[in-house]
C-alpha cells in the first residue's frame, strides 16, 4: 500500500473517531425525556385543587409533582392513579417568569362550539391575590384560588371547569389574568382562542 493511501485511510478514520467522540459529546448534551419520564413515573403527586363535576363531565383534581430531575409538573386527573394532562416547567422557573401558569385541556374542538368539556389548571405565585378568565364576550369567569406548597414553595392554585352554555353559544376563554389585592392586573396570558 501506498504512502499516500495510508495517509488517506488514516485521516479517514482520524476523521471518523472524531466525528464519532463530537456525537457523543452532542448526544451526551441533551435528555431525550426519557430521565423526566421516570421522574414523573416514581414522584409523589399531591392533590392541591379541585375541579367540579359538571353535566356528565367528572370531577377532577389538579395535582403538584416535585421530580428528582429538578422539575415542578402540574397535572389534572380523576385520582393520582388514574391518566392524567398538563405538563411541567424548571424548579427555577416554574411559572415561566410569569405571575400565572396553566394549561387549557379540552375535549373536541377546535372551535368552541364544539368543545363537550374544557377545563383550565394551574399555579400562581403566592402574591397573586386573584385569577380570572377573561372570555371571547368580555365577560369574565372567577377562579377559586387554594394555597399550595411545591417543596418548600409557596403558590395559589387553581382548577375551572367552563360552562357547556359558554362553549355551545362559542364563548371560549382568551386570556387567564392575574390580580394584585389592590385589583390592578399584574399577569395575562392568551390561552390561544378567540
Amino acid at each position: 500500500m501506498s504512502a499516500r493511501r495510508r495517509r488517506w485511510i488514516s485521516a479517514l478514520v482520524v476523521a471518523a473517531v472524531g466525528a464519532a467522540l463530537a456525537s457523543a459529546v452532542v448526544a451526551s448534551s441533551f435528555d431525550d425525556g426519557s430521565s423526566l419520564t421516570a421522574a414523573i413515573d416514581e414522584a409523589p403527586l399531591v392533590r392541591v385543587a379541585d375541579i367540579e363535576a359538571d353535566e356528565g363531565a367528572p370531577a377532577l383534581g389538579v395535582y403538584t409533582q416535585l421530580t428528582d430531575t429538578g422539575h415542578v409538573c402540574v397535572w389534572e386527573a380523576v385520582s393520582a392513579a388514574s391518566r392524567r394532562g398538563g405538563g411541567c416547567n424548571t424548579v427555577d422557573d416554574p411559572l415561566n417568569g410569569q405571575p400565572v401558569s396553566f394549561t387549557l385541556s379540552y375535549d373536541g374542538g377546535p372551535a368552541p362550539v364544539d368543545v363537550r368539556s374544557a377545563t383550565v389548571f394551574g399555579l400562581a405565585l403566592s402574591e397573586v391575590a386573584g385569577v380570572r378568565i377573561l372570555m371571547s364576550d368580555g365577560s369574565w369567569r372567577a377562579v377559586k384560588l387554594k394555597k399550595a406548597r411545591v417543596g418548600a414553595d409557596e403558590f395559589k392554585a387553581f382548577g375551572y371547569r367552563f360552562r357547556k352554555s359558554d362553549l355551545k353559544s362559542g364563548n371560549g376563554p382568551v386570556a387567564v389574568v392575574a390580580f394584585a389585592a389592590s385589583g390592578a392586573e399584574i399577569g395575562r396570558q392568551t390561552t390561544g382562542i378567540g
